[in-house]
């Protein structure tokens, strides 16, 4: 009898607190199933935080500390790009995720004439065009449109892990690799984990084989931290200009 009472009130006393917990994650779980509408999700971002890099960083921490993390990051960049003897000046280039133009920045600091610049919303357009009027800009989604044309160094940094649908995915991978030169280098950042994992609505995790069934036969650089994830550059090349480096 006695346990039969000490089970009634604990279930009582138990009670609101499962209905707590269904309250916060049940609609989370509804979100993530339900997936999430990039344009619509960034457009909002951008509308807010127009230029402050809380826009395209952590809007968990302020300004400052995302200053202090994209100067590291742009420091990484140039790092690895120096590695591949990338000659901003004269070369094409194409930045996926333009956002607020940071990158777009670094290459112009950098000699960089030939760029353009795509992005799933252009709500800062108008003003990325007059900061840099040399520049192209143009509103794409790289995981729906073909990209025209060709390019020798393509970098995404900071989207992989937005892009959540693996079918999505897989078409960004392949539009990059066919807007690629024959020797093109394409720089990208992902949150490298041992197994795909889905954070929450608009991040997810992934592990280096999914890039490496996308670009079969190319060059990996190894990962390098970056921020909270990591960088690496897939060197495009001709299946016997891997056989002739493997060789060396």
């Amino acid at each position: 009898m006695q346990k039969g009472i000490i089970y009634r009130i604990r279930k009582m006393l138990l009670r609101p607190l499962w209905k707590m917990r269904d309250f916060i994650y049940t609609p989370i779980r509804k979100r993530i199933e339900a997936g999430y509408r990039p344009a619509s999700y960034w457009k909002k971002r951008h509308r807010k935080y127009g230029f402050d890099i809380r826009g395209v960083g952590n809007c968990a921490l302020s300004e400052s500390e995302n200053d202090t993390s994209y100067k590291q990051a742009r420091d990484v960049f140039l790092e690895l790009c120096k590695q591949l003897n990338v000659d901003f000046a004269k070369i094409k280039i194409l930045d996926i995720g333009c956002g607020s133009g940071f990158y777009a920045n670094i290459i112009e600091s950098q000699g960089g004439k030939d760029y353009t610049g795509v992005d799933i919303t252009d709500i800062l357009f108008n003003q990325l065009g007059q900061r840099f009027p040399g520049f192209h800009f143009r509103k794409l989604d790289i995981t729906k449109e073909r990209v025209e044309g060709q390019f020798d160094l393509v970098f995404m940094i900071d989207v992989t892990q937005h892009i959540v649908d693996n079918e999505l995915f897989s078409f960004a991978m392949q539009n990059i690799n066919s807007c690629l030169h024959e020797d093109g280098i394409f720089i990208v950042t992902s949150n490298l984990s041992e197994s795909f994992r889905q954070l929450n609505m608009h991040v997810v995790e992934r592990t280096m084989d999914f890039y490496k069934r996308e670009f079969p036969n190319a060059i990996f650089s190894n990962p390098v931290p970056f921020r909270d994830k990591y960088i690496f550059s897939i060197k495009k090349h001709l299946p016997e200009s891997i056989d002739q480096f493997n060789a060396d």
